[in-house]
């Protein structure tokens, strides 16, 4: 594609282009080899990681708390290590970011920065970067990057445009930075590696969400992106749909050499990125032009040389990436991992699928059998002890001063690779609503909800589910919807009908119920248009963390959570309630 690029600047990176591939596959290609030969000996990769991490760190104040330099074997380290949560670990994280880095941290050992996150009560969780966790975290990413280009070569030369979240939130008491993980890694990342950005990670500290995604098309329009990387479908949604709105004033700019005085853009960033704004393109400008007047929109698919799209394609949010050929075109989608503040824990080798194999040379993972959950003593499995088709908690023990951990995730294992478990990310603890002992997740809506979309053609991107239970009814799942998505009240309880119908085969004990009228069949309450937006842009304000990082819930499992919104009807499956 002409990117409207000068045209001795487009011969010259083609001709680059040419020689990166043959030097950079190869490489990758023994990157790979020597990844897939780990996978083979996973646990024996897992245990030594285990006893290094536990032997640098025995002289810490949680070492000594716990015994560390008595740890010879996992039942020692089972025995001496409660399975706990952030509060267990939060006094010693406390101090470290007060400046007692010795408090989970060896001499030797550097924390550049925290990463932070948000979880429903607002209160936030400060992660230790520590040199030692990025070069791990940074390691499993490079290995998610390296099997994509080996794939799909044709990105060389192209640039990678990643949505983050914002990296300088706030300062801990010790004067280091607390941002989300994302930006706090791109702001470490390998010089080399940044110059195949399409924008300065500084972008994403842009707090106003239009005034973040416009300046990033404003940058970004003008260069051929190959790679597109954001956390959740909705992310590259907005992005695609900013670009359309705001089409005629971004190819204005464009033309011009500005970046609209409208927008709340820090006069520190205006200033930091004036040099590349201030370039005029007519040429690019026009090239936008003719794309709206052939299309009537402007999408990424026809101004940008895309080669993959990356995000979320599972969990509570895949459902959403079904809309992105809308916007995006008929490119590849690749899943991005159960990634989180805490770590990277899975790495995703292949296309289409929410399915990544365990990164087994960063952390040290154990497991707890989803169905033992909460009883005495459940068994604590190690990577290679896992039963295929299983679900399954993880627990984590990292170089970010965590030991332990249970994060609350739950996953399945899909198969395996050597000895490391290929696993489905599948919803956060806390997504699952039981009112009659149905136990139904965030997950299994989900997919009954894109299930029901796709066999109805419609444009599901955003929705919610809520338990009822009212006086006198029998209790339902009611599922709010904006009513622009649904107009047609016949095809509404169609909707319906099919949503009922996945979750009864998905799930046997809601099967069970709705079969003995315990639960009643799914509503819909239609919600007027822009709830939506007003509730995440609310949601991000909280939080703090920004929209880019809002994760919107397949299922609340609070029964009242129907109160705080004012639905324009209600339909059921036989009519209007």
């Amino acid at each position: 594609m002409n990117d409207g690029s000068p045209v001795w600047d487009r011969l010259f990176r083609t001709a680059m282009t040419g020689v990166a591939k043959a030097a950079a596959i190869p490489f990758y290609r023994r990157k790979l080899r020597r990844f897939e030969a780990m996978l083979e000996r996973a646990h024996a990769v897992q245990r030594a990681l285990l006893f290094e991490k536990l032997r640098r760190c025995a002289e810490t104040r949680f070492g000594r708390d716990h015994g560390f330099s008595k740890i010879a074997t996992i039942e020692d380290f089972r025995r001496q290590v409660p399975v706990s949560t952030y509060e267990y670990a939060a006094p010693y994280i406390t101090e470290v970011s007060e400046g007692r880095l010795d408090s989970l941290f060896p001499a030797d050992e550097q924390v550049l920065a925290f990463a932070c996150t948000t979880g429903t009560t607002g209160e936030p969780k400060l992660n230790p970067v520590t040199r030692t966790w990025l070069r791990e975290y940074l390691r499993s990413w490079e290995i998610w990057g390296v099997k994509a280009i080996v794939e799909h070569p044709e990105m060389i030369g192209t640039k990678v445009l990643q949505v983050m979240g914002p990296g300088d939130l706030d300062r801990a008491p010790n004067g280091l930075s607390i941002g989300m993980v994302s930006s706090v890694a791109s702001r470490f990342q390998n010089r080399v590696y940044r110059a195949f950005y399409a924008v300065p990670p500084d972008v994403a500290n842009i707090r106003e969400p239009l005034a973040k995604y416009y300046t990033i098309l404003r940058l970004a329009m003008t260069t051929p992106v190959g790679l597109l990387v954001a956390i959740t479908p909705a992310n590259l949604i907005r992005l695609a749909k900013t670009g359309d709105e705001h089409r005629q004033s971004l190819i204005r700019d464009i033309h011009d050499g500005t970046l609209s005085d409208s927008l709340d853009v820090p006069p520190a960033f205006r200033q930091k990125i004036a040099r590349s704004i201030q370039v005029k393109r007519p040429e690019r400008a026009r090239m936008l032009e003719q794309i709206v007047e052939k299309t009537g929109t402007l999408y990424p698919k026809d101004y940008w040389p895309l080669s993959l799209v990356a995000c979320w394609l599972g969990g509570t949010v895949g459902y959403q990436s079904r809309e992105l050929p809308r916007y995006y075109g008929n490119v590849p989608t690749r899943d991005l991992g159960l990634v989180s503040n805490e770590g990277r824990h899975t790495v995703p080798l292949h296309d289409g699928t929410p399915e990544g194999v365990l990164a087994v040379d960063g952390s040290y993972y154990e497991f707890v059998a989803a169905d033992e959950r909460g009883s005495p003593q459940p068994r604590v499995f190690e990577c290679h002890e896992l039963e295929v088709g299983r679900e399954y908690y993880i627990i984590m023990t990292t170089s970010g001063g965590l030991y332990r951990y249970d994060i609350g995730d739950l996953v399945r294992c899909q198969s395996y690779i050597g000895q490391a478990p290929v696993l489905e990310f599948l919803h956060k603890e806390g997504q699952c609503a039981d009112m009659e002992g149905e136990k139904v997740s965030g997950y299994q809506i989900a997919h009954a909800v894109e299930v029901a979309a796709r066999e109805l053609d419609l444009c599901v991107d955003c929705f919610m589910a809520v338990p009822v239970r009212r006086n006198g009814q029998i209790p339902n799942y009611t599922l709010l919807i904006e009513r622009s998505v649904i107009e047609d009240s016949s095809v509404a309880r169609q909707f319906l009908r099919i949503v009922d119908r996945e979750l009864i085969q998905q799930n046997v004990m809601y099967a069970g119920k709705r079969g003995d009228r315990y639960i009643d069949s799914p509503q819909l309450a239609r919600l007027a248009p822009g709830t939506w937006s007003d509730y995440m842009a609310a949601e991000a304000q909280r939080s703090g963390t920004g929209d880019s990082q809002y994760k919107h819930p397949a299922l609340v499992p609070d029964t009242s959570w129907l109160d705080r919104f004012q639905p324009l009807d209600t339909l059921t499956v036989d009519g209007a309630r």
